[in-house]
């Protein structure tokens, strides 16, 4: 009864003062709280009604009488949505409401009333969730480019740098490329192609308007030896970058070490299996290297991300040992003791058949 007094009440209202406002509301990434504005003239008898016209009037939150008023709630909204009822009485109707999702998405309707008149104000709620990082690996002469949780739906692309001279064949490109769902209704989105060994090849995934970049590029292989120090490069220009993350591994697995710079100054973390190893970290992102053993051999990346971009450089290392002991170094105690244990035996082998030869070539001797 005392619903259909306030319908009847903000019908006579309406007569008064209608004003229509529209505002855009863009959340930039799923699971946020947001804060949907509207306001109105300050009066007695407050009463406000957010709606989702979209949804056959759906009622978000309601309040008149001074209070909150959530019988008519619907079930989706409960306990996600808050009014600022202080600020009420000064024209403020703004509603929070909390964990976006991507069902929340649409127009929003806030209608106030007042005993000076009525307004209405329309809030359109766009979700996204942008491209955060893109992921880009080698394997057997095939990268694979991949980003996850994105919307709305993504597209990637695939180039060289420079531009490679075959054009690539968009068919192919399709067939390699997929995309998932996942049970948010976000997008994740994989794609591989050959790799192009003597160019820089590029992914990029947009998603709206935002665009993130992959790069990945081998660079000539790196000779060294286990008693000499080794530096493998990082050819990625840092000059105009203030704050990024560098990061070295082993065959594109094992973490060598991290440094975060922030506004040109850098915080260093060496993995505990590498410090041995690690000598140094240049001011280019050169890794010097020393106390290597024939383990030590194998592919190493450099990776620099910034908020944008990630690039990744792969260099292979070849170890070439200059002595036997420094073979020995690479080898585990019960290998060594092995070759111990052979070595003893040809020994022995090659002294008894001396032995033998010997004894024979006397005794002709002697006839």
């Amino acid at each position: 009864m005392e619903m259909a007094w306030v319908l009847v009440s903000m019908t006579l209202r309406g007569l008064m003062l209608v004003v229509i406002l529209l505002w855009t509301v863009t959340p930039t990434d799923g699971g946020e709280d947001c804060v949907l504005p509207c306001s109105f003239l300050p009066g007695s008898d407050e009463l406000s009604h957010w709606l989702k016209p979209e949804d056959k009037d759906l009622s978000v939150h309601s309040y008149y009488y001074s209070t909150d008023q959530l019988k008519q709630q619907s079930q989706r909204f409960r306990g996600r949505t808050a009014l600022f009822n202080d600020q009420i009485p000064k024209g403020n109707a703004s509603l929070l409401l909390r964990g976006i999702t991507l069902q929340d998405q649409g127009r929003y309707k806030c209608y106030t009333s007042t005993v000076k008149g009525n307004m209405e104000s329309f809030i359109n709620i766009a979700e996204e969730a942008p491209v955060h990082l893109v992921d880009i690996q080698l394997s057997d002469d095939i990268i694979t480019c991949r980003s996850t949780g994105i919307y709305p739906e993504p597209k990637l692309t695939w180039s060289t740098d420079p531009p490679s001279d075959l054009s690539f064949d968009p068919g192919t490109i399709q067939n390699s490329t997929s995309i998932k769902v996942d049970d948010q209704g976000l997008y994740d989105i994989t794609s591989t192609k050959q790799f192009s060994g003597d160019r820089t090849n590029i992914c990029t995934v947009t998603s709206g308007t935002v665009e993130r970049t992959a790069t990945l590029k081998q660079q000539a292989p790196v000779q060294g030896s286990l008693s000499s120090e080794v530096s493998i490069p990082c050819s990625v220009s840092q000059s105009d970058i203030l704050t990024f993350n560098l990061t070295w591994r082993f065959n594109q697995i094992d973490t060598i070490l991290t440094s975060t710079y922030t506004n040109g100054t850098a915080q260093m973390y060496i993995d505990d299996q590498w410090k041995e190893q690690v000598q140094s970290l240049s001011d280019s992102g050169s890794l010097q290297l020393h106390k290597l053993t024939m383990v030590h051999q194998g592919t190493y990346s450099c990776e620099l991300s910034t908020a944008r971009d990630t690039h990744l450089i792969l260099t292979y290392l070849q170890i070439t040992p200059d002595k036997l002991s420094d073979v020995s170094d690479g080898l585990s105690p019960g290998s060594i003791t092995g070759i111990i244990i052979a070595a003893v035996i040809i020994a022995a082998v090659i002294c008894y058949l001396l032995r033998g030869f010997l004894a024979k070539y006397k005794s002709n001797m002697a006839i």
